[in-house]
């Protein structure tokens, strides 16, 4: 592990005494009483919430304990993921899961929030089922504000990946009306200074379809806008994982397919500006059977993997046969071997720094990694953290 790697990880977490809670410490700020369009509930403790710096920790971290959390360098870490049932109960997994949740319980920073999120799958209709009826909507609110106050957590994050109306013709709706009674069950327990987030698509399509973006507007404290996965396994032709902006010689033609046109397709809707985080990957995606032509790019391939980027920088780059690339329109790396015929889209401190630069710049309201696991040398979350906070 390189040294500047090993100090981007030395901040650790710090362990709450017996009588201590971020919940107490929260009320202790006075920040109960804090209101206005961010809906801050936190805001003597957090700051300006236009830099807010997220980061999702999965179930799945394996060595990546919590111990090795960056918490000086986040505004909130959001563990994923809880899971609905279909009659709208929020359940933890297995004890193993119950034995992560009561360890991350024993972190704490001031300048941390912590966030449950909920997950179902892609489109596995589960999220749709709980959403469905008014009692079901109840209950997942109930029976997850439970588990976030079991486990001594802030508020809660929904990642319904979509309610565009695929599963059931009223999902936007329903989930209008589900934030709503996450929103209603968070304020009649706690108080106003706990969060509700959720996790939201970059497609403009998705967006209309999916979020009744002026209401839900009234109950987010953020969106998490999920600006990567452009292009992947299911693609034409080797191609940026998550594009600053549109290179003028992508042979597909989708010259708005990036993530700035989608962060600004976002603030086109009624929601406050500084309420959009945009997302950033810290994985990349490889592409196999990939020709030279334009060292890899725009080529056809025979198959495409996810590659963390630990993987990529500390086993792939190295390599002397790959040969690292910056394309001047996306903005990103990318690293094409000839010996393996292999292109390698993913983001870097370079990358990640220029991303965060545009949503500070901009207006936004800051920025968020999927996922912290994928780089446990949190050299990526400290150039957004430094960024934002310098």
């Amino acid at each position: 592990m390189l040294d500047d790697e090993e100090s981007a990880s030395s901040s650790g977490g710090r362990k709450l005494t017996a009588d201590a809670s971020r919940r107490a410490f929260i009320k202790g700020t006075g920040a109960l009483t804090v209101t206005g369009t961010l809906g801050v509930r936190a805001a003597e403790a957090h700051g300006d919430y236009g830099n807010r710096v997220v980061g999702y920790y999965p179930a799945w971290a394996g060595d990546y304990t919590p111990a090795d959390v960056p918490y000086d360098e986040l505004t909130h870490l959001n563990y994923a993921f809880l899971e609905p049932q279909s009659d709208g109960t929020v359940v933890v997994g297995d004890s193993s899961e119950e034995s992560l949740l009561s360890e991350l319980s024993t972190y704490d920073d001031t300048n941390t929030v912590f966030v449950l999120s909920i997950s179902a799958g892609w489109y596995s209709g589960t999220f749709s089922d709980a959403a469905s009826t008014a009692a079901r909507r109840q209950r997942f609110a109930k029976t997850a504000v439970d588990i976030m106050e079991r486990y001594n957590f802030d508020g809660l994050d929904l990642d319904w990946e979509f309610p565009d109306g695929t599963i059931r013709a009223d999902d936007p709706q329903n989930f209008t009306l589900l934030l709503e009674a996450c929103r209603n069950e968070l304020d009649s327990r706690f108080g106003s200074w706990t969060h509700l987030t959720m996790a939201g698509s970059p497609n403009p399509n998705i967006v209309d379809d999916a979020y009744e973006v002026g209401t839900i507007s009234n109950y987010l404290d953020h969106v998490n806008v999920m600006t990567y996965d452009y292009h992947g396994d299911w693609s034409n032709d080797t191609n940026f994982n998550a594009p600053f902006d549109s290179p003028p010689g992508d042979p597909d033609g989708q010259q708005s397919w990036n993530t700035t046109d989608h962060m600004e397709n976002w603030a086109g809707e009624p929601i406050a500006k500084d309420k959009l985080v945009m997302g950033m990957p810290f994985y990349g995606r490889s592409y196999s059977g990939v020709s030279s032509t334009n060292d890899g790019l725009f080529n056809s391939f025979s198959s495409s993997t996810s590659e963390t980027y630990y993987n990529i920088r500390e086993n792939i780059e190295p390599q002397s046969d790959y040969e690292y690339h910056w394309h001047p329109d996306a903005q990103v790396p990318w690293l094409y071997s000839a010996a393996e015929n292999t292109f390698i889209s993913y983001d870097d401190a370079a990358s990640i720094g220029n991303k965060t630069d545009y949503s500070r710049n901009n207006g936004f309201g800051g920025a968020m990694c999927w996922e912290l696991s994928q780089d446990p040398s949190n050299t990526l979350i400290a150039k957004m953290h430094s960024r934002l906070h310098s």
